[in-house]
């Protein structure tokens, strides 16, 4: 029974997990978004966009 409850709440961390690396990639995607077309220093865009790359990747791996 123990080991059964340990899953359940293991899943819903991880589903919390996985839903908030889902917002969190949209919100910096709309970010990058408005930067570019703003004109802003490519510098913040370039660190949104690492940042991107790796929720991206990290989303992968919990995925699959």
């Amino acid at each position: 029974m123990k080991t059964y409850l340990r899953k359940l709440k293991r899943r819903k961390r991880k589903a919390q997990h996985v839903k908030y690396l889902e917002n969190r990639i949209n919100e910096l995607h709309n970010d990058i978004i408005k930067d570019i077309l703003k004109g802003n220093d490519k510098l913040k865009v370039y660190n949104k966009s690492r940042l991107l790359i790796k929720y991206n990747r990290r989303l992968k791996l919990i995925l699959y």
